[in-house]
């Protein structure tokens, strides 16, 4: 049986927040704002998303921890599928998961994909990364090329979520793993912080995931699920810290945007003592709510058929 994308025909206003309005496909219960709506070029939205030739985007040391948590999520998916040798990595950043997975955990072949030209250079020039920089839909990988594919806080930014998923699961080896993390739309600081979630980031986000409409998404391309949870170690404390303080404050994520910026303003030391204040309840509620599908961000691991047969 031939899948096809859902062409999202059947669609109402969600919510009309302060900074978008979101819809809800009635057939596929995706939910998209209005920017879903208009024709953009990625290349001119991600191409100053990495600063200069070191692909930074932060400041005060955060760079080193963000290492860190590649290197953790390079283990992550050694956990996962341990004799996995060959994988690609779809919005690869400047490629520190890539590069930790040859080093240290065996990968012969470890490929990604970026679309902005200074994470690009560093990956392929500092790293010595197989980077590719165009669009995945433009590019042609033989059928069953990669024994994992993964997806970090990347599909929420893409116009046809759907048909990259499609074009994903044919890549895959049979027994190969699909990895992919998405703000969780079910979140417990979505359901009161309205336009202040942090997940929102009309700027840049285009659609939104919920836990069912997720996982029937995997199913409609014969990907079984073998976990899924809805907590981050790097980010679930953070959105859900910087959604409640923007709130509170009525402000536009200004800690967040101080890290990238560094521009210090008076302000500056109420957020920080707002963070301060409910950074240690957010990481409880949210290592309570690791598995309850309410949790900030949204892991999903499925696995191919080992017949081949997804789809």
């Amino acid at each position: 049986m031939v899948n096809t994308p859902c062409a999202h025909a059947n669609t109402r206003e969600l919510s009309r927040l302060a900074n978008c309005t979101l819809y809800e496909c009635g057939d596929c219960g995706l939910v998209f704002n209005e920017h879903y709506l208009k024709e953009t070029d990625p290349h001119e939205l991600y191409e100053e998303y990495y600063q200069n030739e070191t692909a930074k985007r932060f400041n005060f040391g955060i760079e080193a921890i963000i290492r860190t948590f590649r290197f953790y999520r390079a283990f992550k998916i050694f956990t996962i599928y341990p004799s996995a040798k060959t994988i690609l990595d779809v919005g690869s950043g400047r490629g520190f998961m890539l590069f930790f997975l040859k080093k240290y955990f065996g990968y012969t072949r470890a490929a990604g994909i970026q679309i902005s030209r200074n994470a690009v250079q560093f990956s392929r020039e500092k790293l010595g990364l197989e980077i590719y920089d165009r669009d995945l839909m433009e590019l042609q990988f033989a059928n069953g090329a990669f024994d994992v594919i993964s997806m970090w806080h990347v599909l929420e930014h893409l116009k046809h979520p759907e048909k990259y998923l499609e074009k994903l699961a044919s890549m895959l080896a049979p027994g190969g793993r699909l990895i992919i993390e998405v703000p969780n739309f079910n979140s417990w600081t979505r359901a009161f912080s309205g336009c202040y979630w942090l997940g929102l980031d009309p700027g840049f986000h285009l659609t939104y995931f919920s836990p069912k409409q997720f996982m029937n998404l995997f199913e409609k391309y014969g990907l079984s699920a073998k976990l899924r949870h809805t907590f981050s170690l790097e980010y679930s404390t953070f959105h859900s810290a910087q959604s409640i303080v923007s709130l509170l404050t009525g402000t536009d994520h200004f800690f967040f945007r101080f890290m990238q910026e560094a521009k210090f303003t008076p302000a500056l030391i109420l957020h920080i003592f707002l963070f301060l204040l409910v950074t240690p309840p957010c990481f409880l509620v949210n290592l309570l709510l690791y598995f309850s599908g309410r949790g900030e961000v949204l892991l999903v691991v499925a696995e191919k058929p080992r017949d081949g047969k997804a789809g």
